[in-house]
């Protein structure tokens, strides 16, 4: 999955040092029932361990004050060979692209379920999570570790897939091109895009970071149909995988006409 952006946006700077030039030989055991972000950060983990310069100093530390739990600081690794400690929060979003913005504005991208956005992601972390470094609880700690806030460089790690009507033909400038990842489009509209030819996946959500060409088993329409309705009965937007004459698409069917 690719960064949303490059370098800077709103004063979060992207941690670019996080594609690596080949996956672990063998992945640490992830329990099926993690959900897709903690299951993101797994792979984070994993990742880093294959990188000679990088060490996980610190991970999923929780900050808790007068037994309650007020935040948790992602990820804290150190560069070895710059002696750089980078205070990480990692990111990992699906977003759908609403017409009536600006395509390069942070208002245009909201989830495919309505329940959260890009904007309201950007100003937790900009009002809580990254400023968590600082709170007094772990400072503390940190010192605990040898560590002071004042030598950690605070990034991001802001990867997205996102979708975009079937009508879409934007370049993006101030996200990244490569982000776009398939369409989303009502139940009746993907109804009308089938061919005998075509075969379906409906994935789980824990799956929804793979790559449809992974996959080995595939549907027919009629197989797949139930499974889409139950989701557009829960009003909950599904992802469906599409496999035709060995070219594969990823769609996001919403519940809703218009947002």
């Amino acid at each position: 999955m690719p960064l949303l952006w490059t370098d800077q946006l709103n004063s979060l700077i992207q941690f670019r040092s996080t594609t690596f030039d080949q996956f672990p030989q063998k992945l640490t055991t992830i329990p099926k029932n993690k959900r897709l972000g903690k299951l993101a950060e797994c792979l984070f983990a994993d990742w880093v361990s294959c990188t000679p310069n990088l060490k996980i100093c610190l991970e999923n530390h929780q900050i808790i004050e007068d037994k309650r739990t007020i935040g948790e600081l992602d990820v804290i690794i150190k560069n070895s060979v710059s002696g750089d400690y980078f205070h990480i929060e990692l990111v990992t979003k699906f977003y759908v692209y609403q017409p009536e913005f600006d395509v390069d504005t942070i208002d245009a991208w909201i989830g495919p379920n309505r329940n959260d956005s890009l904007k309201n992601k950007i100003e937790k972390l900009q009002q809580k999570q990254l400023p968590l470094l600082h709170h007094p609880i772990t400072v503390d700690y940190l010192n605990t570790l040898g560590l002071s806030p004042e030598e950690i460089k605070q990034r991001v790690c802001f990867k997205a897939w996102l979708f975009v009507p079937l009508d879409f033909d934007k370049t993006l400038k101030l996200f990244n091109n490569e982000c776009i990842a398939g369409h989303y489009l009502t139940f009746n509209k993907f109804l009308s895009l089938h061919t005998s030819k075509t075969t379906y996946f409906c994935p789980q959500k824990q799956d929804w970071l793979r790559f449809p060409e992974t996959q080995k088993e595939w549907f027919l329409l009629d197989e797949t149909i139930p499974q889409i309705q139950e989701f557009m009965k829960a009003q909950q937007a599904i992802m469906v995988w599409t496999q035709y004459e060995g070219q594969y698409k990823r769609y996001i069917i919403v519940p809703y006409q218009q947002f």
